[in-house]
């Protein structure tokens, strides 16, 4: 058999015979097929080829992932011939082409297969002159109002070319690609063109801080070929961070201005009356939200006593606020007792003629008592309103408990007396903050994280872990935390937190599930002799964890820090891994 070069030349050669037998092509004997007729019937010859190759393999699950894997072949080889074309574009300055001669490019291009055979032609070349206005104001212009795309899009594939491939300077020279790293991995085929085409716009966006590097040249060309490795075991998103926590790496100090920089647009601004009702904008440090995304994710975990809903209240006298401070929760007699000892609103407030018996009962200042009103919020029975879909309904419950809870605190605040000690904010909010041991003690600059996900300057993490309220994680050289390990079959809630300082998430290498939404795994069973403590325990969502018990992947420890083993399938050298997507430097690895 003809060795991979040879079959395709041999295939060429097939069709270019085909393409030029009878076509009126009046081009000598022996000379070359036009290259754009060629690609004009591959084309064609691709999208016969796909719905057959998907007929054969339907039932045939072997078959499909092949289809699969070579669709996707075909997939990021046309985005490879997009960013060609738009450096071919640029190169030939295609927006000073006139207008007869395009509008006969389009016409001849809409019948590829008479393209492609040769009965239609494409027309001469004929461009603006230099003392008339072109067409399009540049090749970006172009590709947008051709191709059907935003400035942005074609913008994007001019900037690609110029920064994976060889290009024409100013002056006629060709210029090196800005990224060679990323244009070797681009020529290849091996990875997603146009993830390599993002990661090269995000390291140019690098420039300024690489250009402040003792050594400019060697830090990008370092932190390039880690950026192109990263391609080859992760996904996009598992890059974005890892490039976020290199930039947090090659300027320490550029998170804390940024900090500083933000604390003049910090505070509560009336924006004013809305149809949907008085707008007020919260501007916000990390800190603050850090404390809001706590708050919202324990009033909306139905595993937490604030999030967990209760029967309510017959219609006749329902609770507002109950013993989880929620709308809607918790009827127990002790919130009925609270309502029937709330005093009756003031005689001002009251209309003279209704009894004082049966006057409402005060709502503007009994706080975690219910108001007098069958629905405090005015919604529908099935709790939706007409035409609300159910995430929009999700999303509006989500915003409603967490401006209640603000509100009852900041009652509870002007009324310290009022408080109810069964109001949400009353020992269920904990922030947790990580950060080295050095940056902690001031020794190193280095940057903490919230258990978000947030980026935080070192001093702002020294400040925040020293507040009431906020547990800071001190961590190790390995990230790994104390051990507060107690012989318990349940792992405690401090020792969640330690293994969520180091796990950060799920584990399953891929899985974005954060820390909230995870319980914590024995890696040696508990029936086993496992002990419950935190070098032996692992945080998986319940989908994740489910896959580990039916065998879908292992775990392994090394160096004290648990890794997940991926199935063969996905890892044919079984490498013992860390998830990238709360672990971005795994990625790279």
């Amino acid at each position: 058999m003809d060795a991979p070069a040879g079959i395709i030349d041999t295939a060429l050669a097939a069709l270019g015979g085909a393409l030029g037998a009878g076509t009126g092509d009046d081009s000598g004997p022996g000379t070359p097929v036009d290259p754009l007729r060629m690609l004009g019937i591959v084309d064609l010859l691709a999208r016969r080829l796909l719905g057959e190759a998907a007929a054969s393999a339907a039932g045939a699950p072997v078959r499909a992932a092949a289809l699969a894997r070579l669709a996707e072949g075909l997939f990021r080889t046309g985005s490879y011939g997009q960013v060609l074309a738009a450096g071919a574009c640029e190169a030939a300055e295609v927006h000073t082409l006139t207008e007869a001669p395009l509008a006969e490019t389009n016409r001849v291009l809409e019948d590829p297969l008479g393209f492609a055979a040769g009965t239609s032609r494409l027309p001469e070349d004929a461009v603006t002159g230099p003392d008339r206005k072109p067409l399009h104001r540049d090749t970006a212009e172009f590709l947008k109002n051709q191709l059907h795309l935003s400035y942005f899009q074609a913008a994007h594939r001019v900037c690609t070319h110029a920064r994976l491939m060889e290009h024409p300077g100013p002056d006629g020279t060709t210029l090196p690609p800005a990224f060679p790293h990323l244009g070797r991995e681009l020529l290849g085929g091996s990875s997603d063109p146009k993830a390599l085409a993002n990661a090269a716009a995000k390291l140019a966006a690098l420039e300024p801080t690489l250009e402040v590097q003792p050594d400019p040249e060697a830090a990008r060309a370092a932190l390039e070929e880690r950026v192109a490795r990263t391609l080859h075991t992760a996904d996009e998103t598992a890059v974005g961070k890892f490039l976020k926590q290199a930039a947090i790496d090659l300027g320490h100090t550029s998170i804390q201005r940024q900090e500083a920089a933000r604390a003049r647009f910090e505070g509560l601004r009336y924006r004013g009356l809305r149809p949907a009702g008085h707008l007020w904008e919260l501007t916000t440090d990390a800190e603050g939200h850090e404390f809001l995304c706590t708050l919202a994710d324990d009033l909306n975990n139905p595993r937490t006593a604030s999030g967990t809903p209760i029967s309510p209240e017959p219609a006749s006298q329902p609770a507002l606020f109950g013993e989880a401070g929620l709308p809607g929760t918790s009827g127990t007699a002790e919130a009925t007792e609270r309502v029937e000892d709330a005093p009756p609103i003031p005689d001002w407030a009251a209309n003279p003629d209704t009894p004082a018996g049966q006057r409402p009962r005060a709502g503007f200042n009994d706080v975690g008592k219910p108001l007098p009103c069958a629905n405090p919020y005015g919604l529908p029975d099935n709790d939706h309103y007409p035409g609300e879909s159910r995430n929009e309904a999700n999303a509006r419950r989500r915003a409603q408990r967490l401006s209640t809870a603000l509100f009852e605190a900041l009652r509870a605040w002007m009324d310290p007396a009022s408080a109810d000690p069964g109001m949400p904010l009353n020992s269920r909010i904990e922030l947790l903050v990580m950060i080295d041991y050095a940056a902690l003690t001031g020794a190193l600059e280095t940057a903490g994280f919230t258990s978000h996900g947030q980026y935080i300057s070192a001093a702002t993490a020294r400040r925040m872990a020293c507040n009431a309220g906020i547990t800071p994680v001190v961590v190790g050289g390995e990230s790994q935390p104390l051990d507060l390990g107690r012989r318990k079959r349940f792992f405690t809630k401090g020792q969640k937190r330690a293994i969520a300082a180091r796990d950060r998430g799920c584990a399953n290498p891929g899985c974005s599930m954060p820390v909230h939404r995870t319980e914590v795994h024995h890696i040696k069973a508990f029936s086993e002799g496992g002990k419950t403590n935190v070098s032996n325990g692992l945080l998986l969502c319940i989908r994740c964890h489910t896959a580990f018990h039916a065998g879908h992947f292992g775990i392994r420890v090394v160096d004290g820090i648990p890794h997940v083993v991926l199935p063969k399938s996905r890892d044919p050298l079984q490498r013992p891994r860390r998830n990238w997507v709360f672990h971005p430097e795994a990625a790279a690895a």
